[in-house]
């Protein structure tokens, strides 16, 4: 794996590469806002995709672009660490997806460190589109140098104005384009109960949560970046932090509702599935790991690419009736099962563990015809996204 310190040389390149490499969106969104797309046209080029034939993917190389792999960016720079070891196998394993970690992340450390994943690519690979929790508030990787930070949901949702929340929104997507993101993980739609576990992440108000989720999507995609919508099927209710332990909950109409006014707008936006159990429903798995709670969802909202929430929370490796834990390899075939499209694994899951994770999918793959289809349906979604 090159040195970060020379990857420093091609820093230029990156930039003057952003508009034509990383604005993937502009076309999957297009169908949306056709008359503000055709406004913004007229001042802005249109990127022309590139006629440079991708390379076939092997089983394995298939497997890889579910992935949605773990990057801490405020150890990029030091050999021998957990950060150096992943951008060795971001390169061996060509991975869909990396997920940016840290703290108060500077512009010019996120380019520089999109400049560090993507510079062992060939123009004719599938490179990694990147991703990055950006809610505001308690949950806002890139809130350093360079980068607005915004306010928690809650408050934007309150007492934003429809013109403020587009303002802020509009700012905060450039910026993050400048820095080579693709796809963020908000807004948070579910709807704040009496629960104090997302305290001020989530808001009350069905119609507010609605108005602010629209002018997010729409600032965010015009910029050229993906927003994920969260956490389906609605945890606004939850007891316990699914970091740590699995909540079991009543959903009430509105927490799904939600989804579906945000959907039947906005089709192909992202979506994140979460751990959580239903009540009386789909035999005590939670809702991410149960092909029964997902599959209805992707029948009527197909064109949606479904993320799983951490596949590493506790909440997710729980299982029912024992104090045991079933480990990643074992989750992430459940996730994959259950309709998921791309599989997120959060901080701290190692290289190693990734590697088992990749060898457990395959198999599985070449031994169930059924799964082959579920992985298949999910690469052409994510590829399609790489056009």
């Amino acid at each position: 794996m090159k040195h970060l310190t020379t990857k420093l040389l091609i820093f230029v390149l990156f930039v003057l590469t952003l508009l034509s490499a990383y604005n993937y969106f502009q076309k999957p969104f297009a169908d949306r806002f056709k008359v503000e797309q055709k406004e913004l046209s007229q001042n802005q080029a249109t990127p022309t995709p590139s006629k440079v034939p991708k390379k076939e993917l092997s089983t394995r190389d298939k497997i890889a672009q579910l992935l949605v792999v773990p990057l801490d960016l405020n150890d990029l720079e030091n050999e021998g660490t957990a950060s150096a070891k992943m951008l060795n196998f971001i390169e061996n394993y060509d991975p869909g997806f990396v997920l940016y970690f840290g703290e108060q992340i500077s512009t010019s450390a996120a380019a520089l460190a999109t400049t560090a994943v993507r510079s062992s690519f060939a123009e004719t690979d599938y490179v990694p589109l990147i991703a990055v929790d950006h809610e505001g508030g308690l949950v806002q990787r890139l809130s350093g140098e360079g980068f607005t930070k915004l306010e928690a949901w809650q408050k934007v949702v309150e007492t934003y104005t429809p013109a403020q929340q587009k303002a802020v929104y509009n700012q905060s997507s450039r910026e993050l384009l400048a820095a080579g993101i693709n796809i963020v993980f908000a807004p948070v739609v579910d709807l704040a109960s009496a629960s104090a576990v997302l305290q001020s992440r989530a808001a009350s108000d069905l119609d507010l949560t609605v108005n602010a989720t629209t002018n997010f999507i729409y600032s965010f995609s015009q910029n050229g970046i993906m927003p994920v919508i969260k956490h389906f099927p609605g945890i606004g209710s939850i007891g316990r932090d699914p970091h740590y332990a699995v909540s079991t909950i009543s959903l009430k109409n509105q927490d799904t509702a939600i989804f579906g006014r945000i959907l039947d707008v906005f089709g192909n936006i992202g979506v994140m599935s979460t751990h959580v159990r239903l009540t009386d429903k789909f035999a005590g798995k939670v809702c991410s790991l149960s092909e029964e709670c997902l599959g209805k969802f992707l029948e009527l909202y197909p064109r949606v690419l479904l993320f799983s929430d951490d596949l590493s929370m506790k909440a997710a490796r729980a299982q029912l009736g024992t104090s045991q834990e079933k480990d990643l390899p074992t989750v992430a075939v459940e996730a994959v099962r259950a309709g998921n499209n791309a599989l997120i694994f959060g901080k701290g899951v190692e290289t190693q563990t990734l590697e088992q994770v990749i060898y457990a999918l395959q198999k599985e793959y070449e031994d169930s015809e059924s799964f082959r289809q579920k992985v298949e349906t999910s690469l052409g979604k994510i590829l399609n996204l790489k056009k």
